[in-house]
């Protein structure tokens, strides 16, 4: 097998959730919160499993490339969360009561411990304020 490229180990995933809305037409709900965190959930746990992957079928190529891989990846996800216009939350966007609040904290607490390893703070400081959110929000539609 050939060396394995960093920067195109996971360009599968590059196109991502947002090429397909555009190229469906339906680019509006990239405003939407909920449909940006669900981009970062869902990349999370994509690369996770191709991380598994990898790591099994090709320990020796893939193990000095591990960690320029993740960077690259969840610097990408970051973006996306970056983007959640939370003052929306509530007034143009409700989330609803099967919205998983739970695995979702969980899921940026591993997001946040990513950044705290590699001293990205300011990166850490709002994937934090994301968590603080969703936390509010969970309560508001409990409550209800």
């Amino acid at each position: 097998m050939q060396g394995l490229d960093p920067n195109t180990l996971f360009s599968i995933f590059e196109k991502g959730d947002e090429a397909i809305y555009k190229e469906h037409k339906i680019d509006g709900v990239l405003d939407n919160p909920f449909v940006l965190l669900g981009m970062v959930l869902r990349g999370l746990d994509n690369f996770m499993l191709m991380d598994v992957i990898y790591t099994r079928n090709y320990p020796k190529e893939y193990k000095p490339q591990r960690h320029i891989v993740k960077k690259k990846y969840y610097f990408n996800l970051f973006n996306y969360l970056k983007r959640i216009d939370w003052g929306e939350v509530g007034t143009s966007y409700k989330a609803g009561t099967s919205f998983e609040f739970d695995e979702s904290i969980i899921r940026l607490n591993h997001f946040l411990s990513y950044f705290e390893n590699i001293e990205e703070y300011e990166k850490c400081a709002l994937i934090r304020d994301s968590i603080l959110k969703i936390k509010v929000i969970k309560s508001s539609v409990i409550t209800k």
